[in-house]
């Protein structure tokens, strides 16, 4: 007979997630251990909006400072007046308020002796939220106190909530020159959310579940995740969302449209030019018909505002493909000048990061830069594609270029067309003021303008041109040696020349396809 051992075969238990919801946390400050007790017996059965409680302990107004300050999100303190001093209570609720500076915890005083400290002038001199004899607590008594309490620090906390959420969608629309604008704006659509319509913390929105979506090249993509959804950003909303929700997304209805479903709650808005927005919020149910309501209309208007600044995202990178157009025009009517323009923008972009410059005045740089050459449209290609050195009457009508393309970006009131304005206007100036059009020197000459004079020296010598081999690097750091102080903003010259292989590996990048 076998002696292995035969076990019955167990049932799998359900694998469904549940979502643990957060405890009350319930501080009490007391040098006595049996009132410690006597409080947690008193309310060991006591629950508020479903949600458990959890006890925390502390003997000394010291230890309680310290446990406050490890757990801020302390709800209530149910803090006795004498202690390792008469006043040791007195003490700490002051020192909760001005030290810690937490303004959030329900502080009720608790004292055996109210002779020495009494009601009127504590209720009056300290901010606290209750005070009462040991003796007047009983069970009942107690369980009133911590359901109001406890509904006082859940109002204060969601006002907070609701605070910060707004100041967020207030930041976003003041910064929306920022690449980074429509994210923080749709992060605090989804934070509003849980603010004004489930404000409470034990709620899904605690750690919140949900996505901001909204259709790019024709695809509904994640602009803003919050819990689950945090790391889904550019993914398609298509394939993260349940197929609950896929009725609403195939419904081309011009429109705003919401449904509670069993995986949540799911709206879109889709415009008349099949434009689409989407809010989801995994699990959440409204609890009557009013927070139902409020939940249709936020979103509704949430998301019109939202479409609004997508549609000036899409118009911005629409001024910027534009732009790197108008500069391509000009590089494909010389033959063989390749990748030379988007070398040069990359070139200016990482040296205006190297001066020093702000990313988003690097970037305006960046997106400039292809323009720098403009004027070249005017140039006769006889002229522009001579494999021969220019005589003196064709070198001045080529020396035009850098003033005409001033003169036709000029007219715009557009900031990225002005910053090219001077780019195309003073990226032939030098240093030492021999340079055209208009001989400037030193810092006369604008920042962005000297720039993009090192990145369009810098490739013209390290790539092949119709009329010239590439130099050798040594070379090229022989010329700019030479003209450092000369041409070149000699401080553009010496960063260039630092970060050499950082300059290169655009060169390589970026090389032209022989």
């Amino acid at each position: 007979m076998s002696d292995e051992l035969i076990f019955a075969s167990e049932k799998i238990p359900d694998a469904t997630p549940t979502v643990a919801l957060r405890p009350w946390k319930i501080l009490i400050v007391d040098d006595d251990e049996e009132v410690h007790s006597i409080t947690k017996l008193a309310l060991r059965n006591f629950t508020f909006d479903s949600r458990p409680r959890m006890f925390l302990h502390a003997y000394s107004g010291k230890e309680g400072l310290s446990s406050l300050a490890e757990h801020p999100d302390v709800a209530v303190c149910l803090l006795d007046v004498v202690m390792e001093t008469e006043h040791a209570g007195l003490e700490t609720a002051s020192a909760i308020r001005s030290v810690l500076k937490n303004s959030f915890v329900r502080i009720v005083l608790r004292t055996g002796q109210p002779g020495q400290a009494p009601e009127e002038t504590i209720i009056a001199e300290y901010d606290i939220n209750d005070y009462k004899e040991k003796t007047e607590l009983t069970r009942g008594k107690l369980h009133t106190l911590l359901y109001s309490c406890l509904r006082s620090y859940r109002d204060i906390i969601a006002l907070d909530r609701s605070r910060t959420g707004l100041e967020r969608i207030l930041a976003s629309s003041t910064q929306l020159q920022q690449k980074t604008y429509l994210k923080d704006f749709a992060k605090g659509i989804l934070e509003q959310i849980s603010a004004v319509i489930a404000p409470e913390e034990d709620t899904f929105y605690a750690h919140g579940h949900g996505i901001a979506a909204f259709e790019q090249a024709g695809e509904l993509k994640v602009i803003a995740g919050t819990g689950e959804f945090s790391d889904k950003e550019q993914h398609s909303a298509i394939d993260i969302l349940p197929s609950e929700c896929a009725h609403i997304l195939l419904d081309m209805t011009p429109g705003f449209k919401s449904q509670m479903t069993s995986a949540g709650f799911i709206c879109l808005y889709r415009s008349s030019d099949n434009h689409a927005g989407i809010l989801f919020l995994r699990d959440f149910q409204t609890r009557n018909e009013l927070e139902g309501h409020l939940l249709h209309m936020f979103c509704h208007n949430a998301l019109t505002a939202f479409e609004n600044i997508s549609l000036r995202t899409l118009l911005e990178e629409s001024q910027r493909e534009i732009v790197y157009m108008l500069g391509d025009a000009v590089e494909h009517r010389s033959q063989d000048t390749g990748f030379h323009l988007r070398r040069v923008s990359e070139i200016s972009y990482l040296l205006a990061k190297k001066c020093g410059l702000p990313t988003e005045q690097a970037s305006n740089i960046r997106e400039a830069a292809p323009l720098h050459d403009l004027g070249k449209i005017a140039i006769p290609d006889a002229i522009l594609n001579k494999p021969a050195k220019l005589d003196g009457p064709e070198w001045e009508i080529m020396k035009t270029h850098a003033e005409i393309g001033y003169q036709m970006l000029a007219v715009s009131d557009k900031p990225l067309l002005q910053l090219g304005a001077e780019i195309a206007r003073d990226h032939h100036e030098r240093w030492d003021g021999t340079g055209y059009p208009a001989g400037k020197k030193g810092t006369q000459i604008s920042l962005p303008g000297r720039i993009a004079a090192v990145a369009d020296v810098f490739d013209a010598l390290c790539s092949r041109r119709v009329y010239k081999s590439a130099w050798e690097i040594k070379q090229v750091e022989e010329y700019f040696q030479l003209q450092r102080g000369l041409h070149f903003d000699p401080q553009l010259v010496d960063l260039l020349f630092e970060n050499l292989a950082e300059f290169i590996l655009i060169q390589q990048q970026f090389a032209d396809k022989t």
